[in-house]
């Protein structure tokens, strides 16, 4: 049932795990600065472009979190402009999860010695650097999923609401899929809208399903535990997890 009158969340946009995020994010540009200085090899400076992106949905987030409070008092453009920021959210948010499959480029890196694993110092450099950006992707997903969900349970109710974080989930592991797998960018919707719908369609198929139930699986297990470590530390007044006291958002 929808609400006629849905209270805006009171939660604040720059929150403690906010903050860590920005200080994290910096970690990861100074370790590969480090490594560059030390190593002589740019070849990971992409991970920096690829962290950009995935700071891009919390950026939306945390956009329809504050027009969510700031137009109370006019439903009509609330709701449009929470509708398009939705939109936007939902196309590119996969750039966040996108950061765990990062990782295949230890894989690939033919200069690792892998007999050697355990004498090898870049190679555990190289591994701590890449599970960091992906630790970034995976909770910047988690914070502005976080907020969506909010958004939607906050106007549409709770049921609504986790049904929206299962279909996100999968729906992000599909964008996953595409980004890594058929190599299409999040921006290909206003650029190359006939390529990506080719593409789409081309996607559809055995190896893709799996890959995208993978990938899903994952986004939600991860926002899961986190929203499970929120509900288990405190619940808000509107009985979400993670609003309270210790919150985790």
């Amino acid at each position: 049932m929808i609400r006629t009158q849905p209270r805006p969340s009171a939660e604040p946009l720059i929150t403690p795990a906010f903050l860590i995020l920005c200080g994290t994010s910096l970690l990861c540009l100074f370790m590969l600065v480090v490594r560059e200085a030390q190593v002589g090899d740019a070849r990971y400076r992409f991970l920096l472009w690829n962290l950009f992106l995935a700071w891009l949905p919390l950026l939306v987030s945390m956009a329809a979190a504050g027009a969510d409070r700031a137009l109370t008092k006019m439903p009509a453009a609330r709701g449009g402009l929470l509708l398009v920021l939705g939109v936007g959210w939902l196309l590119l948010y996969p750039n966040a999860p996108y950061l765990t499959t990062d990782l295949i480029h230890l894989i690939m890196n033919p200069a690792y010695s892998w007999r050697q694993s355990t004498e090898s110092l870049i190679l555990w450099y190289d591994l701590i650097v890449f599970f960091l950006f992906a630790w970034c992707g995976l909770l910047l997903g988690y914070l502005s999923m976080r907020q969506f969900h909010r958004l939607v349970s906050g106007h549409l109710g709770n049921s609504a609401g986790w049904l929206f974080i299962v279909a996100v989930s999968f729906l992000g592991g599909f964008g996953v899929y595409l980004g890594r797998v058929i190599r299409l960018n999040s921006w290909d919707v206003v650029f190359s809208p006939f390529r990506l719908a080719n593409s789409v369609i081309g996607g559809i198929n055995s190896n893709g399903a799996i890959l995208t139930i993978l990938f899903g699986m994952l986004i939600l297990i991860v926002y899961l535990s986190l929203y499970g470590l929120g509900m288990h530390r405190g619940y808000g007044r509107d009985g979400v997890a993670g609003d309270g006291a210790g919150r985790l958002s």
